[in-house]
């Protein structure tokens, strides 16, 4: 039996994403291979229900990690890019490695995966040239994973914990009135690391008033600890209208079983995001600071993307004032009935 490493513990939004390389590993060693997974307190939630992982671990735990020094793995895939990660893990065995690891106290990576890490902060040719690739880069992160691993990444796929998804459907059973009811997500801020990632307050406003004009649609504004506030102040400006349901910040496992009802989600590049696209949920996703091509909706979403010119430059405060409410209706129309 192979056994099989992965270290993946953040973001949470790439987290999901990289559980779509599981049944392509398990098919590439026809089934005989364990899969473990190194992760963090915060994404335990997002992988503890996940059918394909053989055993989940915390960076956290000392004494977890220091049970793996006993294996000699035949695969590790390794995606993160903080040194004080491989410092924990710097003595591990193994027969092949993908990714990232520390060579003489640095940090540097893998030829298999250089499409991916050249892009990004451990990249050879430094942040400018970085972030130069990519902007030019016309790859999804599924087919540069898929090449690089030489896996097949055939679907999204979310386990969520069964009986909590349970109680959400009936939560939401007041909600679906008829046929005609359409349950629409808005997850409209990023948190603060990425300020310009959230759609503008106007055209927030100006969306959610035009979606109001038809009777059948309920809107739930979403969000995370950090975009408590915000949604806060939105919804006083609506909670007059019966049908703008306003959810407070959750645990991951019950803001999985949230999404999983709505019959389209408007976001930005986040988490909110994947889960959607992950349990087959139509998206209308915008894109300023981030790039667009790496997402791959699966056929099930439409994107809007920054007509700036600091489009996908990873900059805090890149210009997304090309992102309005109605490019968004207009994209929302394109994937449901309104």
């Amino acid at each position: 039996m192979k056994k099989i490493l992965i270290l993946k513990i953040g973001a949470l939004g790439d987290v999901v994403r990289t559980t779509y390389f599981l049944p392509g590993i398990l098919k590439k060693y026809n089934g005989e291979a364990e899969i473990y997974w190194i992760t963090s307190r915060n994404a335990f939630d997002l992988l503890n229900e996940n059918k394909y992982i053989t055993k989940l671990i915390c960076i956290e735990e000392e004494k977890e990690l220091e049970e793996l020094k006993k294996y000699i793995f035949d695969w590790i895939i390794s995606l993160e890019d903080e040194e004080e990660i491989y410092i924990k893990i710097e003595n591990f065995k193994y027969k092949k490695l993908s990714g990232v690891y520390r060579n003489e106290k640095k940090l540097t990576y893998t030829k298999d995966l250089e499409v991916w890490f050249d892009m990004g902060l451990l990249s050879k040719y430094g942040k400018e040239k970085a972030d130069k690739l990519k902007k030019e880069n016309t790859l999804s992160h599924r087919e540069i994973f898929s090449k690089g691993l030489e896996i097949e990444i055939l679907k999204p796929y979310f386990y969520n914990d069964v009986i909590l998804e349970n109680e959400t459907a009936i939560e939401f059973k007041k909600y679906k009135k008829n046929n005609k009811t359409k349950l629409i997500g808005l997850n409209f801020n990023a948190g603060k690391r990425w300020p310009s990632k959230s759609l503008r307050e106007e055209e927030g406003k100006k969306l959610i008033r035009e979606l109001l004009k038809n009777k059948n649609n309920y809107i739930f504004l979403l969000g995370g600890k950090d975009d408590f506030e915000i949604n806060q102040e939105l919804y006083k400006k609506f909670k007059e209208y019966e049908k703008v349901v306003f959810f407070k910040p959750c645990n991951l496992k019950k803001f999985a079983t949230i999404i999983k009802q709505m019959n389209i989600l408007v976001t930005s590049d986040t988490l909110a995001l994947h889960l959607a696209i992950a349990q087959n949920i139509k998206t209308v996703s915008y894109y300023a600071p981030t790039s667009a091509i790496e997402i791959d909706t699966f056929e099930n979403g439409e994107k809007i993307i920054s007509e700036k010119e600091d489009y996908c430059s990873y900059k805090p405060f890149a210009d997304n004032s090309t992102i309005t409410a109605e490019k968004i209706l207009e994209k929302i129309k394109l994937k449901i009935s309104l």
